[in-house]
C-alpha cells in the first residue's frame, strides 16, 4: 500500500508541472532554448569576470600588504637594535652598529642593501627582506645617515616596490643612540 500511495504522488505533482502544457507536448520549445540561452550566456560571462576581478583584487592587496609587512620589519629591526647599541658607524651604504646579541654577546651588525636582480635588506648575512610568495619585493632605497654632528642620532629611510603593482612604501625615522656616550 505504501508503494500505491507514493506512486500517486509522484503522478500528481508530474500532473502539476505539466498542467500548463497542452497534452502530448513535452520538453521545452525551441523558442524558449533560444531565448534564454543568450540571457544564461550573458549572466555567466557577467559572473565570471566578476569573480576574476575580485579574484585579482585580492591577490594585489595581498602582495601590498607583504611590502608593508617587509619594509616595516626591517625597519623595526633595526630601530630596535639602534635603540639598545653601544656604537654605530656608517660606511657608503653601510650601517654598522655595534650591539648584544639575546645571548648577551656584543657584536657588529651589518645593514645594507643588495645589488642582486630584487635587492633586498640583509642584516650581515642575513636577509631581513627579499621574494614574497605573495608579491614581487624589491628595496628601492636604503639612507643611514647621522642627523647630528655628535653621531648620537641615526636617520634611516626605508623604500620598498612591489613590482607586481607598482606600489611603493617608504619608512623613515629618526632613532636616539642610548648607549652611547658623546
Amino acid at each position: 500500500m505504501a508503494d500505491g500511495i507514493g506512486k500517486r504522488r509522484i503522478e500528481s505533482l508530474w500532473f502539476i508541472v505539466n498542467e500548463g502544457r497542452r497534452s502530448g507536448e513535452k520538453g521545452a520549445a525551441l523558442l524558449e532554448l533560444v531565448a534564454s540561452m543568450p540571457l544564461l550566456a550573458i549572466l555567466s560571462v557577467a559572473l565570471g569576470t566578476a569573480f576574476v576581478f575580485g579574484v585579482r583584487a585580492y591577490l594585489f592587496l595581498m602582495s601590498d600588504w607583504a611590502l608593508q609587512e617587509q619594509v616595516g620589519y626591517a625597519m623595526e629591526r633595526m630601530v630596535m637594535d639602534l635603540r639598545y647599541a653601544e656604537d654605530a658607524k656608517i660606511e657608503g651604504n653601510r650601517l654598522k652598529v655595534h650591539c648584544r646579541e639575546v645571548s648577551g654577546h656584543l657584536d657588529w651588525f651589518v645593514y645594507e642593501r643588495t645589488n642582486e636582480t630584487a635587492p633586498r635588506i640583509r642584516r650581515s648575512s642575513q636577509p631581513l627582506t627579499g621574494q614574497s610568495t605573495l608579491g614581487k619585493i624589491r628595496m628601492k632605497e636604503f639612507e643611514a645617515r647621522f642627523a647630528d654632528a655628535r653621531e648620537q642620532a641615526v636617520f634611516l629611510r626605508l623604500v620598498g616596490e612591489n613590482t607586481l603593482t607598482g606600489q611603493t612604501y617608504e619608512l623613515e625615522t629618526m632613532v636616539t643612540l642610548m648607549g652611547k656616550t658623546p
